[in-house]
């Protein structure tokens, strides 16, 4: 740093200035941050508490969460014991011998539905665009 009697040149005087500002004003930043040790303890306790909550739940909810598993299993299996014993109770019945014939009695009976029938006279087809195109075309070709 100069003697105080030499004179810097104004830039490097309103750099140093600024940079004196800046440091400055970090300490004080830094110095607000800083939090007193019996709070950061009471904080320390605070979280352990939370935390301790937090598990206590989330064993509840693994709790619940099987038993919700366990019943939907049971409900699956009685589900599949149920169907077992429908089929063996199916498979079970008798059969009468009349069951296995199939008859399908046939009767001609004449329908009464009107049927469009076309006039022997056909209709001219229209003309559409592409065709008057293609005509106009083959007439200037034929020139």
């Amino acid at each position: 740093m100069p003697n105080e009697q030499e004179r810097l040149p104004r830039w490097q005087f309103r750099k140093q200035k600024k940079l004196e500002k800046r440091s400055k004003k970090r300490k004080e930043i830094a110095e607000s941050r800083e939090v007193p040790k019996e709070i950061e303890n009471q904080k320390g306790e605070e979280y352990e508490q939370q935390k301790a909550q937090w598990e206590a739940n989330e064993v509840k909810h693994k709790v619940i969460e099987l038993a919700r598993l366990k019943a939907i299993e049971k409900e699956e299996e009685s589900r599949k014991i149920a169907q077992k014993k429908w089929q063996e109770i199916l498979l079970s019945l008798p059969l009468s011998p009349n069951s296995n014939k199939f008859t399908l009695k046939k009767s001609k009976k004449e329908s009464n539905l009107k049927i469009f029938v076309p006039s022997s006279e056909a209709e001219p087809k229209r003309r559409t665009y592409r065709d008057r195109f293609l005509e106009q075309k083959a007439k200037k070709n034929a020139f």
